[in-house]
Order: structure tokens, then sequence, then C-alpha cells
């Protein structure tokens, strides 16, 4: 009897029910979904109260997203998707401002900016709980996010809308993606690709330490590459187009990496010579491997990037990270236990080329928490082959409800005590301010109509991209100080309101130029004091003598002796407010002076003995500007004048006045205009050259 060819098919395996599967978990999966759930609500919760400050570089997050929609898709310049956006003078804004776009077309609110980051920080403590699993064999992977959740560094800055938690969560994403390559599945190389790219663009400390890792990793794993030329080809294509993103950036602002290292005062653009600059780069990079600074309360760091009496990583946890520092060192053949010493040795390079902070150094986390968590892994395995398996696994289960019940006092400490922390709420501390400041000041408005609210910028950075956060576009208010009303008199009335901070409420009596001062109101810092004084005041009678008098002297210009074309030279020129006039003959590009109120600048420069010359160059910026140069031999009281003119341009270029034929220059009389300002106004100038 033949049998029946139905009976001989394999039965299909019945499709299983969500129930179902939840009921096939092991406790350890639970203990980790439960885990990232405390990790997301330690980030979540109160979002908008803690940190107390909210800063501009987290406004202009949204900010630029909502200028790059209202341009469609478009940067200033007309340029299609740009790579970079502009914060401060530097191009160092990207992925973050393309995450914000969803917020930009909502009403702007700090929690929604802020949890943008902060949700996708959840891809750090998972993609290393799935590393320390499958990767690692660790029995205590499941506690990655109950262990992520207690770091105060991590906790802070996952909580803000700065960028560099963003690239930590991308660099947390390419490392996991770079171990499923190595030991699960070369198809996974792409997406490691993706996720370096997608850090390198999203904080810009981060651009090196990526680089250096991809190399390190292309050396140290040479031959697992090569092995599949084809994959290594394909990947090697996909990365050619993740960056030509950057290409184009760079082909467009050619000047913009070495302006951002400028602006940041990097040792690393200075005249000094290449071995002192390697000198410095070794310095710093050291420094960021320094114990103190991880597992103990610094004073480098800004406060407002510190947690009050903690370490950036908690001293209970440094035992466990040097247990696994050695278990690291031990299986150096070992390809995933290579991943992390190098990730290690790599992440202080980005912070090295400026200085060591928090923010620059943020990316250390990851390879110190991989190592602690290792660490107690060999804690659990030792006690598992000493003592019992049950032992190893109560002991297990401690750590990570230690790391959960740390988690969750710091995140009520910071929420309850966070906004007394600190008493110096002001622009060198907290900057606080920001939603509180702008809610009292949109009731104010809607109760006095009538008021024209002027606000000051010193309280915080940015304060000008803040505003527009809250307030939206045009500014329904000014910013500005009292400080112009004492330099000049300009009209002012009662409907004049200067929202003032404590430090110019203190110093505005002392200018004795005003009367009648009323506070309407103030409002408090969060420790009681009050932060902001809303102000209204007129000018004293005799104000007009007063301000004559001061102009007068203040036009009087000062006096300086240069050593210049190889004698002394006596130079009179108009008062600055920045730089030192010694800075235009430097030869320095990065260096620049700016009068305080003259337009014209003019600097006169009397040689002891006659200069032959045939012309003058000055380096200025974008500003139309004309510069008059007078010239007096020493055989004529009479000085023939010269000059030339330029329009406005968006970069830094020389303005040259040629004198047509070389002359004997007894003095030298330099007057440069800025024509995009009237008098008082802010001339600036880079360089002159004497030709």
């Amino acid at each position: 009897m033949e049998a029946d060819p139905a009976l001989a098919q394999p039965q299909a395996k019945p499709k299983l029910t969500l129930a179902q599967k939840l009921r096939g978990l092991s406790w350890q999966e639970w203990a980790f979904a439960l885990g990232l759930a405390l990790y997301l609500g330690t980030r979540l919760i109160q979002l908008d109260k803690f940190p107390i400050y909210f800063f501009t570089d987290e406004a202009i997050q949204t900010m630029s997203a909502v200028d790059l929609l209202a341009r469609g898709l478009r940067d200033v310049s007309g340029r299609l998707l740009p790579t970079y956006f502009e914060n401060g003078g530097q191009y160092n804004l990207s992925l973050s401002v393309y995450l914000q776009l969803i917020p930009a077309l909502l009403p702007h609110s700090v929690f929604l900016t802020r949890a943008v980051p902060a949700m996708i920080s959840l891809v750090v403590p998972l993609t290393m709980g799935f590393a320390l699993r499958d990767f690692f064999k660790a029995r205590l992977w499941w506690a990655a996010p109950m262990f992520m959740a207690a770091v105060p560094a991590w906790f802070l800055h996952s909580r803000t809308a700065f960028e560099t938690s963003l690239g930590v969560s991308m660099f947390s994403l390419f490392l996991y993606f770079y171990l499923c390559y190595r030991l699960k599945h070369r198809r996974y190389l792409p997406w490691a690709f993706l996720f370096g790219a997608l850090a390198f663009y999203a904080y810009s400390p981060l651009q090196l330490v990526v680089v250096l890792t991809g190399v390190v990793l292309l050396v140290m794993d040479w031959r697992y590459h090569w092995a599949d030329r084809r994959g290594l080809l394909r990947g090697l294509a996909i990365l050619a187009l993740l960056a030509a993103p950057y290409v184009r950036f760079r082909l467009q602002y050619p000047e913009a990496l070495s302006q951002h290292l400028t602006q940041l005062r990097s040792y690393w653009v200075s005249s000094q010579p290449l071995g002192v600059k390697i000198g410095e780069f070794l310095r710093r990079y050291v420094h960021g491997f320094d114990p103190a600074y991880w597992f103990l309360p610094n004073s480098s760091d800004l406060i407002r990037h510190q947690m009050k009496g903690m370490g950036h990583m908690r001293l209970i946890s440094l035992p466990f990270v040097l247990l696994g520092l050695i278990a690291a060192l031990r299986r150096l053949k070992d390809p995933a236990w290579r991943v992390v010493l190098i990730a290690l040795l790599v992440a202080p390079t980005g912070a090295a080329l400026v200085d060591v902070a928090i923010t620059r150094l943020l990316v250390m986390l990851l390879p110190l928490c991989y190592l602690a968590l290792l660490g107690m892994e060999q804690l659990i395995a030792w006690l598992a082959q000493k003592h019992t398996q049950l032992a190893a696994r109560w002991v297990g289960v401690g750590l990570a409800l230690l790391w959960a019940v740390l988690s969750i006092s710091m995140t009520a400490d910071a929420l309850k005590n966070g906004p007394i922390w600190y008493q110096d709420y002001g622009l060198y501390g907290m900057q606080w301010g920001g939603e509180t400041l702008f809610k009292e000041i949109k009731a104010f408005m809607q109760t006095h109509p009538d008021k024209e609210v002027h606000l000051s910028p010193s309280w915080a950075n940015g304060t000008d991209v803040i505003a527009r956060f809250f307030l939206g576009d045009p500014l329904p208010i000014q910013m500005g100080t009292i400080e112009p009303y004492t330099l000049y008199q300009l009209p002012l009335d009662e409907h004049i309101v200067f929202v003032m901070t404590p430090e110019e409420y203190s110093w505005m009596p002392t200018t004795g130029k005003f009367t009648d001062v009323e506070v309407l109101q103030c409002l408090p810092y969060p420790n009681g004091e009050c932060g902001f004084y809303f102000v209204t005041l007129r000018y004293v009678d005799n104000v007009v003598e007063i301000f004559a008098r001061e102009q007068a002297e203040r036009r009087k210009p000062e006096q300086a002796e240069l050593e210049l074309l190889g004698q002394s030279v006596s130079v009179a020129y108009s008062p600055l407010d920045i730089g030192q006039i010694a800075q235009i003959f430097d030869g320095d590009p990065k260096t620049f002076i700016r009068s305080f109120e003259a337009n014209p600048l003019e600097i006169i420069l009397s040689f002891s003995q006659p200069v032959e010359l045939q012309g003058v160059s000055v380096l200025i910026g974008n500003a139309a500007s004309r510069l008059v140069v007078e010239v007096t031999s020493p055989d004529s009281q009479t000085p023939l004048e010269f000059s030339a003119e330029i329009g406005s341009q968006e970069a830094y270029r020389t303005l040259e006045v040629p004198f047509g034929s070389a002359l004997q220059v007894q003095s030298l009389c330099l007057r440069l205009y800025d024509l995009d300002q009237s008098e008082p106004g802010h001339v600036h100038l880079w360089e002159v050259s004497l030709q």
C-alpha cells in the first residue's frame, strides 16, 4: 500500500499571536525591554524643565530647519539641500537640522526640539545591549539600558538638542553594524558606512574620530576585507557616494574648516612650529584619558555641562571599567574586543584638535561604557566559576537594580534641585531665561500694548535666535541693551521698557544720565533673586551737555609706537573696541580691529625716516568699502590723495590703492569707510600692507 503524498509534506508552523510571542520572551529580554523603557522615561520626563537653560545651540537646530523650509530646502545662496548650516559664524550643523524638519512645521516647543535627539539616543543602549549579547556573549547584556541611564554626562547631554549626543548615537550605530559586518554577515557593511557618515555629518569634532576609526579598522581587519574584494569595492563606492556632500561643501567653502578652527582658537591653525603643534595635540589627547576628569567632579568644563557633585561617569563604575580594560587587553585577537579598544584610543582625537571638553569628548562614553559592562561580566563569570550560577545571576540582578535606582534618583534630583545647583544664571553660567522669560515678555506685551520692549541680549549667547524660536518672525520686540542710550542721546520716553539683567540694572545709575527709574516688574531666577528687571526711565535734564563732553573726549585719537619697515613709527588712530592696532600689521589675516564708533576708521602713520612706497592695500570683510590714502612727502606739506572703492561681497578681500609710481613718504593717513553704515559705526579691518 502506497503512502499518501499529502501525509509526507511538512506541516506549516502555526503563526504565533502577539501574546504567545510575548510569553515566549526570556526574563532577560523582559528586563532589557523594561530597561529601555526606564532609559526613555529618564530622557523624556519634564524634558523642557531640565537642563534649566534652553541654549542658542538648541534653538538654532529648529530655526535653521524653519529657514530651510521657507527657502524651499535651499540655503541662503540658493543651493539645494545644503550639506552644512551656519551657526555663530561656523558651518557645523548638518544632520541635526534635517531631523528638525518635522518639529519646524509644528508650534515651536522646547520639548519637541529636544525630544528628537533624546529619542534617537535610545539606539545607544539598544545597540550596546545587542552587541554584548551577540558578539561578546555577555550574560549581563540586558543591563545595558539601566547602566546607560545612570551615566551623568550622558543623562545631561542626551536631554539637550546639542548635536553632540546625536553624533554619539550615530557612532554607536556605526560600531554595532561594523561588528555585524565583521562577525555576522558581510551584507552589513553598507549600514556601517551609512551610520559612520551620519556620525561624521552630525558633529564636527567627530569627523576626525570617524575617519581614524575607519582607517584603523581597515588596517586591522584587512585580511577579512580583502577576502571579499567585490563587497569591499561596493562598500567603497557607497562610501564615495556618502562623501559627495562633504566634497561639494569643501569646494564651495574651502576656508570653512580653517575658519572654524580659528574661531575655536585652536592651536592647530596658529603660527607655531609643527613639532609644537604635535606636542599640544598629544598633551590634550592624553588628558582625554585622565580618570580624574571622567570619574570625579571637575572645574574645567562649563557648569552648564556638569551634573553638580558628580563626575561625567559614576565613580563606582571605575573598577568595572578597569576590569573590562584588562579583559580587552587579554583578548586583542578577538575582533569584537578589538573594536572597543580602537574606539577607546581614537575617541579623544577630535577634542585634542582644540581642547578637552565634555561636549567634544562625549563619544568617549561609548567605549568606557562597553568596558564597564564587560567588566561587570567578568565579575559575573568569576562568581559563576568560583561559586554558583545562581549567585552570579543574583549579583547581576543586583547591579542592574543599582544602576536603575541611581538613574531614577539622579533624574529626581536633577528635576527637583537642578535649578539651584549653580547660582550663576547669566552669560558665563547657566544662561537661564528661555521659555520662562519669553512667556513673561508675551504676557507683559498683552497687558501693556502701548509699550515697546527692548530685551537685553547679554544674558545668553545668540539671544536673537532664542527670541525667534519663542516669538516668531518678525520679532515683536527690540534686541538691545541700555548701553547705546548711555553713549548717544536716543529717543527715550515712558513707552520704552528695558528688560535688564541684574548687572545692567546695577550699572545703569552709575552713568549719571537717567532719572525717574521705575521697575514695572521683576522675573526672578530659580533661586528667588531678581533675574530680569522691566524698567522705564528718562534722561536727566542736562544730558545734552554730558553727551557733548563725552563725545569730544572719545573722538581724541589714541597713540602707539610700532616697529614698521625697520624703524619706529608713531601711530595715531581712532579709538577701538576690538583688537590692538598692532594686529593690522602682524601679517596674520585671522586677527582684526574694529573702531569703537568712528566711520571712517582713521590711521595716521608718522615715519621717523622717509620711506619709499608704491601703494597701500588693506584686507577687509564683506562690507562695501572705500579707502582714502593721503600721502605727505618730506619736501611738501600738501598731501597727495588716492582712493579706491569696492562693493559688498560674501568673502574677505583685498582693497588696493596704488600710487602710480614710487613716492617718498613722511606720513600716511588712511581713512577706511564702511559704506553700509553711517557714523557712529563699527569699521572692521584685518590687515594693512605697505607696498
